[in-house]
């Protein structure tokens, strides 16, 4: 085992808050000693980020592009810039840093997001391109050969984990991302299945681990509003798996969380990047 307080330090600034990721990233990475993590981004409320409180928020796009060119005159190492390529060769011209982006689903997923030659001259300019969900891999088109390297999402295991033993039924649920028509449709196949529209019923992110662990499993069924069957586990999916539910998802049960979510995997992954980024050396 390596002593983490002997580690090298290194700094992230995240721009632009997607899916919760760059908070549940920060949050984790602080605290496991890896080095300081900022997140800047447009104003906008969001249940899960506001819980973690970490993200600086500002009015416009330019806001946070310009204070992140004057955070980067300070003590940064690397600029993680989340879904948004046009940021990448403002910060790789302007600041000299090395640049990480990351995917997280609509932002690669969308044919005119893969294809376009704008997105894919500027994608092209990163250090290293991370995504979340293996089938993204072939739509992350470049024109050099840039480092591309699956990191899967971390859950919250401090915030999710199983509570309760006397568990019945299933429960499955419906976000405004959602092809509301094709998912339900999909859904009405299953028995003593508790649906809950987001739309309709909002729980706070304080209280999801609680509902989560009145039920026995958790069906990971999602049609995006693009007509896409999600194949990879929803982040809903892997917190019923954390906080003790089985999940039935592409047409299988899944009884634990896959180590790979797991946050001290998930962190120690991400930090050996950045090292690989700044030094050219394995971790």
């Amino acid at each position: 085992m390596y002593d983490k307080n002997k580690i090298r330090k290194i700094n992230v600034l995240h721009l632009f808050e997607m899916a919760a990721g760059p908070s549940i990233q920060t949050y984790f990475y602080k605290k496991f000693g890896y080095g300081e993590s900022w997140v800047l981004s447009r104003e906008k409320s969001h249940p899960v980020v506001d819980f973690y409180g970490v993200v600086e928020k500002f009015p416009h796009i330019r806001d946070v592009i310009f204070e992140g060119l004057k955070r980067c005159k300070n003590d940064i190492d690397i600029v993680f810039i989340h879904g948004s390529e046009f940021a990448v060769p403002i910060f790789k011209i302007l600041t000299r840093k090395k640049v990480i982006l990351q995917y997280h689903g609509s932002d690669i997923n969308l044919p005119s997001r893969s294809k376009n030659i704008f997105r894919i001259l500027f994608r092209s300019m990163a250090d290293a391109i991370i995504y979340n969900q293996k089938e993204q891999l072939d739509k992350i088109i470049t024109i050099r050969n840039v480092r591309k390297e699956y990191q899967p999402n971390a859950v919250d295991t401090d915030h999710f984990n199983s509570l309760n033993k006397n568990r019945k039924g299933s429960l499955a649920l419906i976000s405004d991302n959602l092809n509301r028509e094709k998912t339900l449709k999909g859904l009405k196949e299953f028995s003593d299945l508790t649906i809950i529209d987001k739309q309709e019923k909002v729980f706070s992110y304080e209280e999801m681990p609680n509902i989560l662990n009145q039920y026995e499993t958790f069906v990971d069924y999602k049609v995006t509003d693009y007509g896409m069957l999600l194949k990879a586990l929803s982040r809903s999916a892997l917190e019923a798996l954390a906080c003790g539910c089985k999940v039935y998802h592409d047409e299988r049960f899944i009884d634990k969380l896959p180590i790979e979510h797991q946050p001290e995997v998930v962190i120690k992954k991400l930090y050996s990047l950045f090292y690989y980024v700044l030094t050219g050396k394995k971790f």
